[in-house]
């Protein structure tokens, strides 16, 4: 079977779908998942998500600083920066799509000061913070229109040129992917999935 979508998200944690929310508005959105949405590592973090909040105390700097002493100087300086920076927009993206993180009897977030951090920073939902992501993401994803998730599907290979007969190595400049095969575990069947842009959201590798 083939078919076709804008986006192909192979990957369905927290990557993955915040992702397929992102694009889903510019089109098609086929989202595959090799067990359920709901089997993920993210579901089991218990902390929370750093931001700078406060802006009375608070500010980026403090949070770079904070995080290049944490990691004794060995982080990429650039990453972390346009982590801490871009912080409060994906926590607004994220409240937008359910995410409730606890608040204060005055409504202002209930702000946690953990590890390495010199300010309460820390936004959390009780200390299921991990679980209240990945529900709220996975009940917006099942309502968006545009996305389809694909449960108990396996990709099993890229679509490059080198399935048109052009010698592909990892060297070979300008190689295009057109999709992926994917195993559809229910019908043993490997289904050909064309799309515009296909991300991996699989998670590291050994």
């Amino acid at each position: 079977m083939i078919q076709k979508f804008d986006f192909l998200i192979i990957g369905s944690g927290i990557a993955g779908m915040s992702f397929a929310l992102k694009v889903a508005h510019k089109g098609k959105v086929a989202l595959i998942c090799k067990t359920e949405l709901e089997e993920a590592n993210t579901y089991f973090a218990q902390g929370g998500v750093a931001s700078v909040t406060n802006t009375l105390v608070d500010n980026f700097e403090k949070h770079i600083e904070d995080t290049m002493i944490a990691g004794d100087w060995l982080s990429d300086r650039a990453a972390v920066e346009k982590v801490v920076k871009e912080a409060p927009s994906q926590i607004k993206e994220l409240i937008s799509w359910g995410v409730d993180f606890d608040k204060n009897e005055k409504g202002e977030f209930d702000l946690h000061r953990e590890g390495g951090h010199s300010e309460f920073r820390i936004l959390h939902h009780k200390d299921n913070t991990g679980a209240e992501i990945q529900e709220s993401l996975i009940e917006a994803v099942k309502q968006h229109p545009n996305i389809t998730v694909f449960t108990n599907f396996f990709a099993v290979e890229i679509i490059t040129q080198h399935h048109l007969g052009i010698i592909v190595t990892r060297y070979t400049p300008g190689i295009k992917c057109y999709g992926a095969y994917v195993l559809n575990e229910a019908t043993g069947e490997v289904d050909t999935f064309l799309s515009k842009v296909t991300i991996m959201a699989t998670g590291g590798c050994a």
